[in-house]
């Protein structure tokens, strides 16, 4: 049998969006007319529907920690930049209305799945130890970070829908916390 022909993998896993956020579910025969290739040459790289939300777990994780990086640069030298950075990102990436299909079903993937949240686990750990180690304040920091996080959830999720004043008003309110001078060691602040 003559080996399918290698593709992009990035336009597969386009595709694999664009089925998930249009159809709700996720189907190799789907992904392959979805990318206009045969189901063969998905599978050739994704031997399953469980190897092809891993990877796009992993590229997404990357795309992410890549953005955040880039945003962080305009704070390099300064306090808190790996936090700051993730604050100008979230500036950056307003969330976009009914344009959350494939969040959500990756979401869902993520619940069933120990080993995909596992994935999400070592890297928000491994965020949560770089922002903490490069905190001035790292109990502000960390009130900061959970903060921007769960603004991030709600948004995602669409628990809620917040105007584009309140969500800059919430950012700059949890760059005020990493900002913060006044806590002490025993975590009170004015």
């Amino acid at each position: 049998m003559a080996r399918p022909k290698k593709h992009d993998q990035s336009e597969i896993l386009d595709a694999v969006e664009r089925v998930v956020a249009r159809d709700g579910v996720l189907t190799i025969d789907a992904v392959a007319k979805e990318a206009g290739v045969s189901k063969a040459t998905v599978l050739y790289e994704h031997s399953s529907k469980r190897d092809l939300v891993a990877a796009l777990v992993e590229r997404t994780i990357k795309a992410d920690n890549a953005f955040n990086e880039a945003c962080e640069a305009e704070f390099a030298e300064e306090p808190d930049a790996p936090l700051r950075g993730r604050i100008a990102a979230a500036r950056h990436t307003p969330p976009v209305p009914e344009g959350n299909a494939a969040v959500l079903s990756l979401v869902s993937a993520l619940m069933q799945d120990r080993e995909l949240r596992a994935t999400f686990r070592e890297n928000q750990t491994a965020l949560g130890q770089r922002l903490l180690a490069q905190a001035s304040h790292p109990r502000a920091a960390r009130l900061a970070w959970l903060a921007l996080e769960g603004l991030k959830f709600q948004q995602h999720l669409e628990f809620h829908d917040w105007s584009e004043a309140e969500r800059a008003e919430i950012l700059e309110d949890i760059e005020a916390l990493v900002m913060q001078e006044a806590w002490n060691t025993g975590g009170t602040h004015d």
